[in-house]
């Protein structure tokens, strides 16, 4: 099945490059990845982040992920313990439910984590859209 060719102002290639681009791409908050770390009333560290980033990878709509841990060590480079300890640390944070599924991998529900970041945009001072100049840290 060919893949669905959409344009943009901002063309995946002219953002990375055209040599990345068959690998795919994950869509990712600007506030999730601007803000994770104020979260209230737990904060993520970096590592939680990124796995919540590798989660998404994994998420297509509105059901939870589900890959395996395995699979979500070998991308973050870490170790499966590793990996399990960053779920349990989420979970204890009360933003993700992994729900126990025999014989199949766990699925990883984000919806509290997803509640928790729309809760602080609407606590934050809204952000004036900056004008798009390209070059921001040139």
């Amino acid at each position: 099945m060919p893949k669905e060719v959409t344009t943009s102002k901002y063309p995946f290639a002219k953002r990375w490059t055209k040599e990345l681009e068959e690998d795919g791409h994950v869509q990712i908050s600007t506030f999730f990845l601007e803000n994770y770390h104020q979260l209230d009333p737990y904060p993520l560290t970096h590592g939680e982040a990124m796995f919540v980033v590798h989660l998404m990878q994994h998420k297509w709509g509105t059901e939870a992920p589900y890959p395996g841990y395995k699979t979500i060590a070998k991308r973050m480079g870490v170790s499966d313990k590793t990996a399990r300890r960053l779920a349990k640390s989420l979970e204890e944070k009360k933003y993700l439910i992994r729900e126990i599924r025999e014989a199949q991998t766990n699925k990883f529900h984000l919806k509290r984590l997803m509640d928790a970041l729309v809760a602080l945009k609407k606590r934050l001072p809204k952000k004036k859209k900056a004008p798009v100049s390209g070059n921001e840290d040139e």
